[in-house]
């Protein structure tokens, strides 16, 4: 029975942002956590795995499948897939094992992006059934098999996000981000991955409307007010 020394706890409400590389999520995350942390309280930012977040565990897993690539390609996609649910189920766990939950989780690419690019990486060679650019890529159908299995594979272990925030814009603009950022182009093959990315963000952002949000950063001047906006609706339905 809760008690004054047993109160019960409410979890926090999950928040993950995606949406293709270059669209802005990493420059958007911390002000978003910021102005969430002064309208509802404590806000607990997980950086995107890649960038380690200061857990040596997951600088190490990382560290080792990447190579210091911005994209995962070591030639063995179901062990890459494996390891990124098992980094993501441990940043579930350390959460919920906090004394003090924050009231809003911000995730910086979570289990939508490891189901989306693993998808990507791991679908078979071209057969031919979509028409990517000027390019004959593999069907919509073989995607979307090895992305359901990547949420099947992860359902037992952790719940999806309560809220998945899919930020859109320009495929060029995004690129042109990525460059700046990394200071160097996307490849052909990086190119075909996200485009590939793209086709599954859409497709589940139809089959979840309700959990996943499309903001277009470039038809919203403010977009962080936007998701906020979006992010306190979600907490009030949450009580």
């Amino acid at each position: 029975m809760p008690d004054a020394e047993h109160p019960v706890t409410r979890p926090p409400l999950w928040v993950s942002l995606e949406g293709a590389n270059g669209v802005g999520k990493t420059y958007l995350a911390p002000r978003l956590a910021a102005r969430l942390t002064d309208r509802v309280g404590r806000t607990c930012l997980l950086s995107e795995l890649t960038d380690g977040g200061g857990d040596t565990v997951t600088a190490a897993v990382i560290g080792a499948l990447a190579g210091g690539r911005s994209f995962l390609r070591t030639g063995h996609p179901a062990t890459e897939t494996l390891a990124l649910l098992a980094l993501k189920v441990r940043e579930h766990e350390l959460v919920a094992a906090l004394p003090d939950p924050p009231a809003v989780v911000i995730e910086d690419r979570g289990v939508d992006t490891v189901a989306a690019y693993q998808a990507a990486v791991c679908v078979e060679p071209p057969t031919g059934r979509h028409v990517a650019g000027d390019r004959t890529d593999v069907g919509d159908e073989e995607l979307r098999a090895i992305a359901t299995a990547v949420y099947d594979t992860m359902a037992p272990w952790r719940p999806l996000p309560d809220l998945t925030i899919l930020l859109t814009d320009d495929a060029e603009r995004c690129a042109r981000r990525f460059a700046e950022r990394e200071g160097r182009a996307l490849t052909e093959d990086e190119h075909l991955l996200v485009e590939r990315a793209a086709r599954i963000y859409s497709w589940r952002a139809e089959l979840e409307p309700q959990r996943i949000r499309r903001v277009d950063v470039v038809a919203n001047l403010d977009p962080v007010t936007v998701i906020e906006q979006l992010v306190t609706d979600a907490l009030v339905a949450q009580r």
